[in-house]
């Protein structure tokens, strides 16, 4: 596979979950998944562990269509933010066809019978996706066919400096297997100076948001989980702050977990869901 760029994209990978048995695999790196500078990473959620179920209703994978099979082969996470939209990476599907993706909700089980599956009627890409720098403005909506029974997460309004936010996905545990449970896990905030010093010349402060463990490492998101929240607690409620984008390897001191921030394009977002009739 010929890599984009050498940044550790967090997008997934191959992973069919069956009913009644785990047929959760390894299926290599996906399209835009590219490797660390030395070539080995850990990919999950680091360092966090599995979410309830109702934890996170939001919280929704995003598959590759399985013809005859009872579920899809996720690549990547995203959060329902109206009952027919879903919030997601653009890298994640810059080169899918709605008609090739479907979207699994209503568990953090991916094996669970409970789980809803949704076909993608449209993909939006953000117009101003790779500009002013490669993974600036990374989101995208996907246009469902049908409403999810589900609670949405609300979208953060203004840009902030937070404590501590929490993420959720399905990445994979390090050693060739999925989790069939989502994970979370608490990730410090990183301020955008420390993150462009992280990471000179390739963070939009406008259009990203870092978060980690600076100093010890040991806490992030990973391949498998872009797409997925990054979420900030408001009053007790949790609002949607970033999209899981990019990063160096995964849970590295000095190598925080970059995300797409939210605050930036919600005015965008609100003219799509106008342009598509969503209340």
């Amino acid at each position: 596979m010929e890599f984009k760029r050498k940044h550790l994209v967090r997008a997934g990978v191959g992973a069919a979950a069956g009913l009644g048995a785990v047929a959760l695999v390894w299926g290599g790196i996906a399209a835009n998944a590219v490797e660390s500078p030395e070539g080995d990473f850990e990919a999950q959620v680091v360092g966090g562990g599995p979410a309830a179920e109702g934890q996170y209703p939001w919280l929704v994978s995003i598959g590759d269509e399985l013809p005859g099979e009872p579920a899809a082969e996720h690549f990547c996470g995203g959060s329902v933010i109206a009952p027919n939209v879903v919030l997601t990476a653009a890298h994640c599907v810059e080169e899918k066809n709605a008609v090739d993706i479907t979207v699994l909700a209503g568990s953090v089980d991916l094996e669970s019978p409970g789980l809803n599956e949704a076909d993608v009627a449209e993909i939006h890409l953000a117009h101003d996706w790779n500009d002013p720098v490669e993974f600036a403005n990374d989101w995208a909506l996907l246009l469902l066919e049908e409403e999810l029974d589900v609670e949405p997460i609300d979208l953060a309004a203004d840009p902030e400096v937070y404590d501590v936010l929490e993420t959720a996905g399905w990445g994979n545990l390090g050693d060739d297997t999925y989790p069939t449970a989502a994970q979370w896990v608490e990730v410090p905030f990183v301020t955008d100076a420390d993150c462009q010093a992280a990471y000179p010349g390739e963070v939009d402060a406008q259009t990203m948001l870092c978060a980690g463990d600076l100093e010890h490492g040991g806490v992030d998101s990973c391949d498998g989980d872009s797409g997925g929240p990054l979420m900030a607690d408001r009053d007790g409620e949790l609002v949607l702050a970033g999209i899981v984008s990019w990063g160096y390897e995964c849970a590295v001191a000095g190598q925080p977990g970059v995300y797409a921030e939210v605050a930036d394009f919600n005015g965008a977002i609100d003219d799509v869901l106008e342009d598509w009739g969503v209340q």
